[in-house]
């Protein structure tokens, strides 16, 4: 696109005397188009887009709430070619991914991390040792001596040349004669702390309990095995106690023995709720509250919460081999050697499986990759999330309700797109509200004017999608009616028309006829008027049969979808015209076009051909001039309700009427309304020949028309005839 900037201006003078200079800058734009990836960004759907599926849906005989289920359900594939994404689409990708999780992982590694880190020490130590028999020190090691032996050693070191001793008197023996004695000495200590490293058993337990009893002849060693130990009590604690994973700290004496205590108080306690005393409760959370999160009341939302914490430890121990497990467990004893801590979890867990029984759940992975503990417990968690978060998912989809879903917990555990779905899932019905389309009802929703517009809309754009548009044309009338209507078309004005003038066409004749500006001087020959067409107004009733093999064959589903298209056709294209719905069965109900969407109305039963063509003419008989009409859709024969059965050749209805009679009867109504100036055009939706006969004889009766259609098609030939023959005389 092109940009104006200013010049500066050379002088203060002219800045203010002269117009500033333009320049232009060209900045191109570049465009690069490729398949499209899944990686790009689509422009979010409208509740316009999401208003034509629900319309389709609804058209093909399904309620509102049935539409909206299903589209929650099952999703929506757009107009457009987008897609929204359903529940199931999104329990679909949860799914995948639990799967990809299980086939990622091996929780045979998890000791691995522990394995490699005690390999590090011994190491260590290892090269300590070498380091001090290769540079040995004028001394033993210090975790070797006793004290005497310690000062005498150190003597040793500090005796120059001439002196003696000062921890020994003059002609004692010394302990170490000679530098010989000493290095064997170290060598011989040296023997004994790698016979030990040696005879280390291989499991990490083993290994742990030894290694505290062992004494390091290297500090950096005895440090980093230190440091090991601190890391996994507080991972260990930390994977107990998810809840206290900020009030646990570092796995210090003083906060193991306060977790003690805090552990002998609350088991405590709930053994007390378990026999009904629940007046430890509160004394209990004054004294260790900060242990726990605020919000908890009782006891039971206490062991609630740490019984959730508690899971991922469980399932991770479920989730192991019997070998993997007891490793683990000989793991844990020798980190905490006094016993007491663990003795006091071990009853916390059994009074928390006795208030929730339930097993801790068993995740089985069958993965390559590698994972730390602390990676393992994370993993456990995250699974135990996608299984609550799967019955969460279940439950909105039984409840039909995606407003209790947290679309960051979806994020976080199933991925960006499975966030994006959910936030759709939430905001569809909401669009749909706030565009005016539902309003709520209770605990349900209902369609609005605007939608029931809109699924008209929709009927119609499928209707006429199907129909040539040779057939179809023009829908003006040219002869005199209800009124007229302006056509897009001019004329110059000739003296007895209708002065609708068009402004720019007269001025325009005017300047071609002057061959210059202005002023514009205008003469009689330059007026130009818009043409207009009479119009004849049209009043129709549909009367639309529902027995039960209209419902049966899907017959009545396309009818009610003609008459809706019809409806939308007359309101935006006929305004002047009427269109009423007769639907009928054993009984007749006059309804108006949008109450086909509803269903409570609907009895299948009998075919009361009579009835309906008598309420037609009745509410037709009200409408004064213009072209009236009744558009009768059945498949079958006129019969009233009740059991049939034969007589003399014939057969009858329970009220005893003959198929004769009732043909006699339906005959007798159309002479009614032929002598009423009422058209009866029939749509007859079945072949047999007892039903041609009958049907000829009736537009013979009333010159109306009859059209054997098959049912898919029903709505090509009632708007082409419709349109067609609106345009005779009324």
């Amino acid at each position: 696109m092109w940009r104006g900037t200013r010049a500066p201006a050379d002088t203060p003078s002219q800045a203010a005397t002269e117009p500033p200079a333009i320049t232009l800058e060209y900045w191109m734009h570049l465009y690069r188009y490729g398949r499209w990836d899944g990686s790009q960004q689509l422009d979010p759907f409208t509740a316009d887009d999401l208003m034509k599926h629900l319309s389709d849906s609804i058209l093909e005989e399904r309620d509102l709430w049935s539409a909206m289920r299903d589209m929650f359900q099952h999703g929506a594939n757009l107009t457009d070619g987008r897609r929204m994404a359903g529940l199931r689409d999104l329990l679909d990708r949860l799914r995948q991914r639990r799967q990809d999780q299980l086939n990622r992982y091996n929780l045979g590694s998890i000791m691995d991390d522990i394995k490699e880190r005690l390999e590090r020490v011994l190491q260590t130590e290892r090269e300590g040792i070498q380091r001090r028999l290769q540079g040995a020190p004028p001394g033993p090691p210090d975790s070797e001596q006793t004290p005497d032996s310690q000062r005498q050693a150190q003597s040793k070191e500090n005796d120059q040349p001439g002196e003696s001793s000062p921890a020994s008197p003059a002609g004692s023996p010394s302990p170490f004669s000679n530098d010989t004695d000493l290095q064997q000495l170290l060598e011989s200590m040296a023997r004994r702390r790698l016979d030990q490293l040696d005879a280390l058993p291989p499991d990490v337990g083993g290994r742990i309990q030894q290694l505290r009893d062992y004494d390091f002849m290297d500090p950096e060693a005895r440090q980093q095995f230190e440091e090991l130990l601190d890391q996994l009590k507080a991972q260990v604690l930390q994977n107990y106690f998810q809840g206290m994973k900020q009030a646990l700290g570092a796995a210090t004496p003083e906060q193991m023995a306060e977790l003690k205590n805090m552990l002998q108080d609350l088991n405590e306690m709930l053994e007390q709720h378990r026999r009904g005393d629940d007046s430890g409760f509160q004394d209990f959370m004054e004294k260790w509250g900060q242990y726990f999160p605020s919000g908890i009341q009782n006891p039971d939302q206490l062991a609630q919460h740490l019984q959730q914490q508690m899971a991922q430890m469980r399932s991770l121990m479920e989730s192991m081999t019997p070998e993997m497990r007891h490793e683990l467990q000989q793991m844990v004893d020798a980190l905490f050697q006094d016993g007491g801590l663990m003795e006091e979890i071990a009853d916390l867990v059994g009074n928390l499986s006795r208030m929730f029984p339930q097993p801790g759940e068993r995740f089985s992975f069958t993965g390559d990759e590698p994972v730390t503990m602390q990676e393992a417990m994370r993993l456990m968690g995250d699974m135990q999330d996608l299984d609550q978060l799967e019955r969460e998912l279940m439950d909105a989809a039984r409840l039909n309700d995606a407003s209790r879903l947290d679309p960051d917990q979806i994020g976080r555990l199933v991925g960006d797109e499975a966030r994006q779905m959910a936030e759709e899932l939430q905001s569809f019905v909401r669009m749909l509200e706030e565009a005016g389309f539902i309003q709520r009802k209770g605990r349900g929703w209902l369609l609005t004017p605007r939608a029931m517009r809109k699924i008209g809309e929709r009927a119609l754009e499928e209707i006429f999608g199907r129909i040539d548009p040779s057939v179809s044309g023009d829908h003006t009338l040219t002869r005199y009616g209800w009124g007229t209507e302006r056509l897009d078309e001019t004329k110059i004005y000739a003296y007895g028309d209708p002065f609708a003038i068009d402004a720019q066409g007269t001025i325009m004749n005017a300047l071609r006829r002057q061959g210059r500006g202005t002023p514009i001087r205008l003469d009689t020959d330059d007026f130009e008027i818009h043409r207009s067409a009479s119009v004849n107004q049209c009043s129709t009733v549909i009367a639309l049969d529902m027995s039960t093999s209209m419902h049966r064959r899907g017959i009545f589903q396309s009818a009610r979808k003609v008459a809706l298209a019809l409806d939308t056709l007359i309101r935006t294209k006929y305004p002047r015209d009427f269109l009423k719905v007769v639907a009928f069965s054993h009984f007749v109900l006059p309804i108006e076009p949008y109450q086909l969407l509803d269903d409570y109305w609907i009895d299948p039963r009998g075919t009361d051909i009579t009835e309906a063509l008598h309420q037609a003419r009745a509410i037709l008989g009200k409408r004064k001039g213009g072209t009236k009409q009744i558009i009768l859709i059945t498949d079958g024969q006129p019969r009233s309700i009740g059991p049939r059965f034969g007589w003399s050749g014939d057969w009858y209805d329970g009220a005893g009427w003959s198929m004769h009679d009732l043909m006699e009867e339906v005959l007798r109504e159309v002479g009614h309304c032929t002598r009423e100036d009422i058209t009866v055009n029939t749509f007859m939706l079945e072949t047999e020949p007892v039903l041609t006969t009958f049907v000829k004889t009736l537009t013979k009766l009333n010159s109306g028309r009859v059209f054997f259609a098959d049912p898919n098609q029903l709505g090509e030939y009632l708007i082409v005839d419709y349109v067609k023959n609106r345009r005779k005389t009324g």
